[in-house]
């Protein structure tokens, strides 16, 4: 039943719209791929609001945490998405979305796993920012190895990435020096919504008549999506617990060796090639938008368990 709620929450409701409309009324498409650069631009201008000011003043104190996001994120995750498309798809433009996939950073939806599973912000936010700082080179450098003689002209994944990465950085830092976000603040969840409708519809819309011959190769794509999601989760635990590594040390290599930033990933795919290369990001998506919710599902069952024991511990102690 709880794993039913939660399925009604706000942000799961605008994801499977966004999905509903994508594939009943793709009509929109033109409109929604004009818009979904913008789009992107604000959701992560707004969510890197939450980093508090000087944050990226003092990299030292956030190196640890940095490589660690970056380990798990790139060297992990990202290189196994790469080698399994590498030997098991056959379709160049599915391919080539796999490999923008492999190249994104984390996803922000981290940040919220993150306070649900009382992990401390300082830890979330560093690997978090380690990751997309990370993402300026990496991103660049898968480009120049996989995809240099794909795209007509290289250079423009750099102007992308600058443009929706470090852009929205710059312009976060503004906003917190001028004391803008106080007067955002009150429409920061409305303002997300409607972007990240923007952003999954037009993926969705994107691909809906792909989806009508389903192949072999989404089928591949499908499964490298669930292996990368629950699977990995599964080892990453099975592992940090035989290392009998606490609780939020095992919760946060999890967050970021298991979920890649999607939307990001569909929304480069359109601006810089094909609707069917953006196909990757919206089934990686949608398996991503499941391991979430099971994931918040487990971790307040686990946060539940944890008050009970706690409880019965004041009692017996009272007693």
């Amino acid at each position: 039943m709880a794993l039913c709620a939660n399925l009604f929450h706000r942000s799961n409701l605008i994801f499977l719209l966004a999905l509903i409309c994508g594939i009943t009324l793709s009509q929109g498409f033109p409109i929604g791929n004009a818009l979904i650069f913008p789009a992107l631009i604000v959701i992560l201008t707004i969510t890197l609001l939450r980093f508090p000011r000087g944050f990226f003043r003092r990299p030292g104190p956030l190196l640890s945490a940095s490589i660690q996001g970056n380990v798990m994120n790139y060297l992990v995750l990202g290189n196994f998405i790469i080698l399994a498309s590498i030997f098991l798809i056959h379709k160049q433009e599915f391919w080539v979305g796999m490999v923008l996939i492999a190249a994104m950073p984390p996803s922000l939806e981290i940040i919220n796993l993150g306070n649900l599973s009382h992990i401390e912000n300082k830890s979330v936010f560093t690997s978090l920012a380690g990751a997309y700082l990370g993402a300026l080179l990496i991103i660049p450098l898968i480009g120049l190895g996989f995809l240099k003689y794909i795209i007509p002209n290289y250079w423009n994944i750099i102007v992308i990435v600058l443009g929706l990465i470090l852009l929205p950085l710059v312009l976060s830092r503004l906003v917190i020096d001028k004391e803008w976000d106080k007067s955002i603040e009150p429409y920061e969840e409305t303002i997300i919504d409607y972007c990240y409708f923007i952003v999954f519809y037009t993926i969705t819309a994107s691909g809906r008549n792909i989806f009508m011959y389903w192949s072999s190769d989404l089928f591949i794509i499908a499964s490298i999506a669930f292996i990368s999601t629950f699977f990995f989760a599964f080892v990453i635990r099975k592992i940090g617990r035989y290392f009998h590594s606490n609780e939020n040390k095992i919760t946060s290599f999890l967050l970021m060796g298991t979920m890649k930033d999607c939307g990001l990933a569909g929304g480069i795919a359109l601006i810089l090639f094909s609707r069917e290369v953006a196909l990757s990001s919206l089934i990686f998506a949608v398996f991503t938008f499941i391991h979430i919710n099971w994931l918040k599902y487990k971790m307040r069952h686990i946060i539940n368990d944890s008050n009970n024991k706690k409880e019965l511990r004041n009692l017996n102690l009272t007693n």
